[in-house]
């Protein structure tokens, strides 16, 4: 299916969507993760927006978020004693108005993260380390995306544009990642966890059914980063790419009988 709509959320509409805890699988992460996102920011309120969240609740203490901040990304986790780590982008910054591609990758016994842009790693520093392991605490608390409502209330919304998230309960290597992150996948690929398209719905393409439920109508748009999945192959002969730049498709032929 090609990738034809992104979800388009406005910050001051208080739009989000989510999925509580009691109906989620596979997202309480407790250990490794990593986090994949295409964002087109369209307002810098000076203020966290938040990609995904799930974070503390009534009930429970830990928890995760990984979120744009004055031009940089960011991921921070807190283990069941409320012990926060967390790293952020040094130079590499992701301006409003433009689409990109960020990810982060946690390594838990190492309290280590990489985060990705458009496919690379980039330098970070880490800007939270409190006593305490690497290690995510389970929380009662709903997933998010487009929000971080940690309290119960809409806190730290996104404005702009979202599109292919992804949850993994693995680190995804570099290859992995620069591979795959212009491409969609099929939502069986192992240690997937989560996988939201946004073709115009919620569903969860993973067999854990996260499907979504949208807070104050957030629309569908038809910008999106890249128009659809790589053709693999025509006949065993040709294989071939669509993509996107600012909008306009742009279309590669790899092969064609050994040719290019």
């Amino acid at each position: 299916m090609a990738n034809t709509y992104s979800l388009d959320i406005e910050r001051g509409n208080s739009q989000y969507a989510y999925i509580t805890d009691a109906n989620q699988t596979g997202l309480d992460l407790t250990g490794d993760f990593t986090f994949e996102a295409w964002i087109k920011v369209e307002s810098d309120p000076s203020d966290v927006e938040a990609i995904l969240a799930k974070l503390l609740n009534t009930g429970g203490k830990g928890g995760y978020r990984f979120y744009w901040f004055a031009q940089h990304i960011h991921c921070r986790v807190w283990n069941s004693s409320d012990k926060g780590f967390g790293y952020v982008t040094d130079n590499n910054v992701v301006a409003t108005g433009a689409w990109h591609h960020v990810a982060v990758s946690h390594d838990s016994s190492e309290k280590l993260m990489v985060i990705y842009i458009d496919g690379s790693s980039v330098n970070v520093t880490k800007d939270l380390d409190e006593t305490g392991s690497g290690g995510v605490g389970n929380t009662d608390a709903p997933f998010y995306i487009g929000a971080d409502p940690a309290t119960g209330s809409y806190v730290w919304g996104f404005d702009g544009l979202i599109d292919e998230v992804r949850v993994w309960s693995d680190i995804r290597t570099s290859t992995e990642i620069s591979d795959n992150y212009n491409k969609q996948l099929v939502g069986n690929e192992a240690n997937l966890v989560g996988y939201w398209q946004f073709n115009d719905d919620y569903l969860d393409l993973t067999s854990n059914n996260n499907d979504l439920t949208a807070v104050n109508s957030p629309v569908f748009s038809t910008d999106v980063p890249f128009v659809g999945s790589p053709i693999k192959s025509i006949n065993g002969l040709a294989k071939a790419s669509i993509k996107s730049i600012n909008g306009c498709a742009i279309g590669s032929v790899k092969s064609f009988n050994g040719l290019t």
